[in-house]
């Protein structure tokens, strides 16, 4: 292993949520062992985990969700998508080798997109692209 090449997409495999036909999903971490969204997830009550994993599995094993008020498109230049589980957000993009990162999570509490975590989610996926 190059010392030069240890950038942010090493630091996933830490992190791997499930693994299906189709895809894995992952969640993203800031070091090997450190994930902030990993970490809104167990801070998740047990009905939002499971409806999470559901979502997750189903995707990495079907190959794509229908119902759009669970997985949609948020930002359509960015490609950055969205697991709805209940109330809270899960922002993900699609990567290479047929990987899903999950980046970044919050809790809606208003009826419209919260923009500062869309921005948030666009500049981890730019780190994904531009390494």
């Amino acid at each position: 292993m190059d010392i030069g090449k240890e950038s942010v997409p090493n630091y996933y495999e830490n992190f791997l949520v499930y693994s299906g036909e189709y895809y894995s999903v992952y969640f993203h971490a800031e070091t090997k062992d450190s994930s902030s969204v990993n970490d809104y997830f167990e801070s998740c009550d047990d009905v939002t985990q499971a409806s999470l994993l559901f979502l997750v599995k189903r995707i990495a094993d079907i190959g794509r969700i229908y119902d759009e008020t669970k997985f949609r498109i948020e930002d359509r230049q960015n490609k950055i998508y969205c697991f709805k589980p209940k109330k809270e957000r899960f922002f993900c993009f699609f990567f290479k080798g047929k990987k899903i990162i999950t980046m970044s999570a919050y809790t809606k509490k208003k009826q419209k997109l919260d923009r500062h975590e869309l921005k948030k989610a666009v500049e981890i996926r730019n780190k994904y692209f531009n390494e």
